[in-house]
C-alpha cells in the first residue's frame, strides 16, 4: 500500500491522539495496552502473567507492577491461573476506544490527507485495523510508488 512521508507524519500524530486520550483518562500507555490484551480474550478467562509479557513484547515485572495497577483501580482482576478483566475495564476499554476514534476523525478531518490515511482510518472505526496495525505501518516508512 502507497503511503508517503506525510502519510507517516500524519500517521504518528494519530498514535499520539491516541496517548492524550488514555493518558487524559488517566492511564499510562503500558496499562492500556495491557488492558486491551486483557479485554481481548474471551469473558472471564485470565491469562498467565508470562503470556502476557510474551504477548506484548515487554518483561514479565513490568507486566506484573502494570497488572498490580489495574487490580488497583478494579479493571482487572487476579484469579489463580492468571489475571482478567473486569466488566469495569471491559468498559473503559470501549469508552477509551470510542473517544480516541472521535478525536482521531476530528484531527484527521481537520488536515489534509490521502486516500490512503482516509483508507485506514475508516479501517480503524470498523475494527479492522488496530493500534498495532497503526504501530507497525509507521515503523514501515513511506513506500516509493503506489505499488509499494
Amino acid at each position: 500500500m502507497y503511503r508517503s512521508d506525510d502519510d507517516i507524519a500524519l500517521l504518528t500524530e494519530l498514535a499520539g491522539i491516541l496517548d492524550q486520550t488514555v493518558a487524559a483518562a488517566g492511564m499510562s500507555a503500558g496499562s492500556y495496552l495491557l488492558l486491551r490484551e486483557l479485554v481481548r480474550t474471551d469473558d472471564n478467562a485470565a491469562v498467565a502473567i508470562t503470556d502476557l509479557a510474551a504477548r506484548l513484547g515487554a518483561d514479565g515485572d513490568e507486566i506484573a507492577e502494570l497488572t498490580g495497577r489495574l487490580v488497583q483501580d478494579q479493571l482487572a482482576v487476579v484469579r489463580p491461573n492468571g489475571v482478567a478483566a473486569t466488566v469495569l475495564g471491559r468498559a473503559r476499554v470501549a469508552t477509551l476506544e470510542d473517544d480516541a476514534n472521535t478525536a482521531i476523525r476530528a484531527y484527521v478531518m481537520e488536515r489534509p490527507h490521502t486516500a490512503t490515511i482516509y483508507g485506514l482510518v475508516a479501517s480503524m472505526q470498523a475494527g479492522r485495523f488496530t493500534i498495532e496495525d497503526l504501530l507497525a505501518f509507521i515503523a514501515e516508512g513511506p513506500t516509493d510508488d503506489e505499488h509499494g
